[in-house]
Formats: structure tokens, C-alpha cells, sequence
């Protein structure tokens, strides 16, 4: 592990001494402003949502473009602020030069990059953009960040704040902004009805990472501690489709638990926007619940760094259970019965 990191650090200090350079200028006024999001996961996407709102409350005639792969771009597809998407092939280097030639001629004056982060590949691409003013979090030891957010003990969401007020913007509302699919919104409405689902707890017990993936034999035992202690709910279980039908099998086994068989993450934000209360090992499902300021118990991996950036940010009630290695360390007897909303 050492040898890898000793690795990935001279090849960032080799690109860092061909590449790195110091715009040549960081000039106003701001007429077009792009965000770099192809490493964006879906909560990373919720976190920073505002972000083009406020853009657009404070200059409605700004120009906004984020580039983004083909993976992602349905999230930011959704978004009305966004004036133009750039896709890019994630790990491609030949396609980071060639994006990177295209936006060099669309002479962006801003460009938003907080990624902790940066490959080789990502600086390249910034240099090729070549606009007046890059913005970077964390980013003292280089040149092309003429305006850098330093560490400080706060949410990723106030990362990108910082990043506005950079350029100018004042009383930013950090309120979430969650994609909404018309279609999708149908479905699960009608879904809803036809099991009479209402005031409902949604349950995630999957996440991105393997530690955030709980066993089959502990999310029985999740469920029938719940189903025994609060039989006055009924309870949603988020799936995806590589786990649907473990989940509908799982579901067969209790009279008032729950499953859609998502396809996509719209269904899941519809599930959310209309449950009483989030139960949930996954930030990003943490993330979409508090933009709709539900109640939530979340599963954390017990590392300050990461709850600091991405801790829940909801006004409503939420608590906190830390696990050191895997989700499965939380025992369902954790979850006090007095944090179910009633």
C-alpha cells in the first residue's frame, strides 16, 4: 500500500512539473462558468444542486456548463440552470485531450473543480480549458487554482458555497435541490395506492462501497426486529437492479414490508419524497432525504473527515450509528424504537 501510494505520488509530481501552470490572468466580469463533475456520484450531485440555482438568482444571463460522463449526465440532464453538458469518457486520456481542445475555444472565464483528488488527466484538462479563474478545494501546492478553499471543518455542501463567494455571490441558500422525473413520479404514486403505503419508513441497506453492504442474514434480522417492535409501520425497502430480487424474496417473509423494483434512481427519490422517515447505511439516500428534510437514522463509518464533509443536513431529527470496519457491525437492537417517527 505504501509503494502504491509512493507511486501515485511521483506521477502526480511528474504531471504536476509539466502541466501545472498559473493562469494568465483572473480577470472580470464572469459571463460563463463550468463545473468538473465526471467523477460525480449521485450524492455528490444532491450535495452541490444549489449551486446552479444560485448561480442564476445572482446572474440570470450566465452561461453554465458541466462536464460530465455519459454515466452521470442523467442527473444533471434533470437540471433547469444547466445550460450545456460536455461528456467525457472517464479514465480515457485521448478523450480528456480532446474535451479538453473543444472547451479551450468556449472560453469559459470559471471553472469549479472541488475534487479532493486530482489525476494527472484531471489536471490536463483544466490546463486545456485554459479559463481566468479555476477554483479548487484544497489545492495550495498548485498553480492552475488561482482562488483555493482551505481545509476547514465543514459539509462538502459549504465547499461549494465557498466556491460561489469566490465569485461573488452573498446569502447562498444551501437548500437541496432533488431531481424530479414526471414519469417515475407516476409510477410510484401508483405503486403507493395499490399497497395503501402511506406515513411508511423507507429502509436502505446498501451502499456504493462493500463496508456500506449489509448481509442477507443481518437485514433478516434488521427487519424482524422492526417488524415485531413498530408493527404499526409499514416499511419500504430501497433496492436497485442488481438487488431487486433479493430483496422482493426477502419481503415475502413479512405482511408489511415492501419492494419496488427500481430501475432507476428517480423511483428511489420518489420513495423518499413521499416516506415519513429514512432508515439507511448509504450517504447518497441520506443526501436525498434531507433535501426533503425528512427524519433520519444513518449507518457512518466512523471517520471524522468523511462525516464532517457528508453528514446529513436535514432540520428534522436525525441520529448517527458509527461502525469502524462494515454496517454489519450495527446490531438493529442500536436503533433506539424512540427515534421512529410516530
Amino acid at each position: 500500500m505504501k509503494f502504491k501510494q509512493f507511486l501515485r505520488n511521483l506521477r502526480i509530481n511528474i504531471g504536476k512539473l509539466f502541466i501545472d501552470r498559473r493562469p494568465e490572468t483572473n480577470s472580470l466580469p464572469i459571463q460563463k462558468i463550468l463545473f468538473l463533475r465526471q467523477d460525480g456520484k449521485i450524492g455528490d450531485y444532491i450535495v452541490s444542486s444549489f449551486a446552479f440555482r444560485e448561480l442564476k438568482k445572482f446572474n440570470p444571463t450566465l452561461q453554465i456548463g458541466v462536464v460530465c460522463t455519459k454515466q452521470n449526465q442523467y442527473l444533471f440532464s434533470q437540471n433547469p440552470y444547466i445550460d450545456q453538458f460536455y461528456l467525457v469518457k472517464k479514465k480515457n486520456i485521448k478523450d480528456y485531450i480532446r474535451c479538453g481542445f473543444s472547451l479551450g475555444k468556449e472560453n469559459y472565464d470559471v471553472v469549479i473543480d472541488p475534487t479532493v483528488f486530482l489525476r494527472n488527466r484531471d489536471l490536463l484538462l483544466l490546463r486545456l480549458i485554459n479559463a481566468k479563474i479555476n477554483i479548487g478545494y484544497q489545492k495550495e501546492g498548485y498553480k492552475l487554482f488561482n482562488q483555493n478553499i482551505p481545509y476547514s471543518t465543514q459539509h462538502f455542501s459549504q465547499v461549494y458555497a465557498a466556491a460561489l463567494e469566490k465569485i461573488g455571490l452573498t446569502n447562498i441558500d444551501l437548500q437541496y435541490d432533488i431531481p424530479f422525473n414526471q414519469k417515475a413520479a407516476m409510477v410510484i404514486s401508483t405503486f403507493l395506492k395499490e399497497n395503501q403505503l402511506k406515513d411508511y419508513i423507507t429502509l436502505n441497506f446498501f451502499g456504493y462501497f462493500s463496508m456500506r453492504k449489509m448481509s442477507d442474514e443481518n437485514i433478516t434480522t434488521h427487519l424482524n426486529y422492526l417488524t415485531e417492535n413498530i408493527q404499526s409501520k409499514k416499511i419500504v425497502l430501497l433496492s436497485a437492479p442488481d438487488t431487486n430480487d433479493k430483496l422482493i424474496n426477502l419481503a415475502k417473509n413479512f405482511t408489511n414490508v415492501f419492494v419496488y423494483p427500481t430501475t432507476e434512481i428517480f423511483h428511489t427519490i420518489e420513495l423518499i419524497r413521499h416516506c415519513q422517515q429514512l432508515i439507511s447505511v448509504d450517504t447518497s439516500t441520506v443526501h436525498i432525504a434531507s433535501g426533503f428534510n425528512k427524519p433520519i437514522i444513518a449507518f457512518y463509518h466512523n471517520n471524522e473527515y468523511e462525516f464532517i464533509h457528508w453528514k446529513p443536513m436535514t432540520q428534522s431529527p436525525m441520529h448517527i450509528l458509527f461502525f469502524d470496519k462494515t454496517v454489519n457491525e450495527i446490531t438493529p437492537d442500536k436503533i433506539n424504537l424512540e427515534w421512529i417517527e410516530s
